[in-house]
């Protein structure tokens, strides 16, 4: 897809009438690639655009699953432990669901609309799964662009757009292990209806919570449960037929979230910039970055991932974490769940409110629905949401899993 120049003229110098004008016409002109599919930059390629994201890992290696499965905090054998996996219905080890981010992070086509008054955030991902990933394969990628559809928004400064971009991981096999939906919201405000730091005001009153030594002793005995896989499903099947509907999943936490957690996900499945690297993904969109008064040099657009003076140069009071790492922290409560038999087939994730270091979430999960889809799978639809400490959901998520029936035994995939 071709870049645009959107910065050929001021657009703080314009009319809100021709602000509109102008955006729509940038919209218009990369909806004209909608459909287009395009392979991202090569493995060996230095990106000149943090939002050229192309293939980070081609190899999926046991060592590769088992840090992911680190950043997830999720300490499951089947993703870690060669052994006991070989005793599973799978042979070996796999990968859990959101994996596909390690091989390659979001899409090359998205979080191109940069026009001064517009602010994008994650919305979300769909994921479509078909095969599982497995120690041993490699990975070719291509995005299709779906455009950027604008949605309605009543008694509001700004105009809402949404752009989707799907991507598509083709094993050494030629087979479509997944498709993953990377989703990005835009608010666009003309130059006569902007508010400086309108974005971050729902958060100015945000503070750390403090967790007192009671409290911190559950959490830490919540994480010794985890380690002892006490709410893991694990070899016993779950049976499609025994599931309730209105049954509730045991409750994983995670959190507080901190600034080890944020780099334990960066370096596993998003890109690790730093030095000359990191300079040539900012200098050619280099008035996005903004500069740090304390040094003088432009931050990295993901640095408010990180720390607090990045995120507070943002307008944002506290670092926060990605929303991708906040979405795959969900999946942990259903694979547990459902046992080393079962298969997560579609998972589709909307990012609500942001995730703030020192924040706690805790993953909760009710099954909305069992019936048997449209590939004769039996099958069951959970609802599953991060709340925090306050009782906020900051992220929901609708998993369909596939389990063993007593009926019909038939692979997971």
């Amino acid at each position: 897809m071709a870049e645009l120049k959107s910065l050929d003229y001021n657009w703080e110098e314009l009319s809100d009438d021709e602000w509109n004008r102008r955006l729509d016409e940038e919209i218009a002109g990369y909806n004209k690639y909608r459909g287009e599919l395009t392979r991202p930059p090569a493995p060996t390629a230095i990106m000149t655009n943090e939002y050229d994201r192309g293939i980070l890992n081609k190899l999926v290696t046991e060592d590769l699953i088992r840090h992911y499965a680190d950043a997830i905090g999720d300490p499951n054998p089947l993703w870690r432990d060669p052994t006991y996996a070989a005793g599973t219905h799978w042979g070996g080890i796999v990968a859990p669901p959101t994996f596909e981010s390690a091989v390659a992070f979001s899409s090359s086509g998205g979080g191109k609309l940069r026009v001064p008054g517009v602010s994008g955030m994650n919305a979300g991902f769909g994921h479509k799964y078909f095969k599982p990933f497995r120690p041993g394969d490699t990975f070719a990628v291509y995005d299709k662009f779906m455009g950027i559809d604008e949605k309605e928004v009543h008694n509001k400064p700004y105009r809402m757009f949404v752009e989707s971009v799907q991507r598509f991981y083709v094993n050494q096999r030629e087979e479509v292990a997944c498709i993953s939906d990377s989703r990005r919201i835009y608010l666009a405000t003309p130059p006569g209806k902007r508010e400086k730091g309108k974005s971050a005001k729902m958060y100015t009153e945000k503070k750390k919570p403090f967790f007192d030594a009671d409290k911190m002793a559950a959490i830490h005995q919540a994480y010794d449960d985890q380690l002892l896989g006490k709410n893991r499903r694990g070899a016993e099947v779950r049976y499609w037929e025994d599931v309730e509907v209105g049954e509730e999943l045991p409750t994983v936490i995670k959190g507080p979230y901190d600034v080890c957690d944020a780099c334990a996900r960066t370096v596993v499945s998003c890109y690790p910039y730093a030095f000359a690297i990191k300079w040539a993904a900012m200098r050619e969109h280099i008035q996005h970055h903004p500069v740090d008064p304390e040094t003088g040099e432009n931050l990295f657009l993901r640095d408010w991932h990180y720390t607090d003076h990045a995120a507070q140069i943002r307008g944002y009071p506290i670092a926060n974490a990605a929303g991708a790492h906040i979405e795959m922290m969900l999946v942990h409560v259903v694979t547990d769940w459902m046992g080393d038999d079962g298969f997560v087939k579609s998972m589709d994730s909307q990012i609500r409110r942001m995730l703030f270091f020192g924040d706690m979430t805790y993953v909760k999960g009710t099954v909305e629905k069992k019936y048997v889809d449209e590939d004769g799978d039996h099958v069951v639809a959970i609802s599953v949401k991060g709340v925090n400490q306050d009782g906020v959901t900051h992220t929901a998520a609708d998993f369909v899993v596939k389990l063993v029936s007593h009926e019909a035994y038939a692979d997971p995939v």
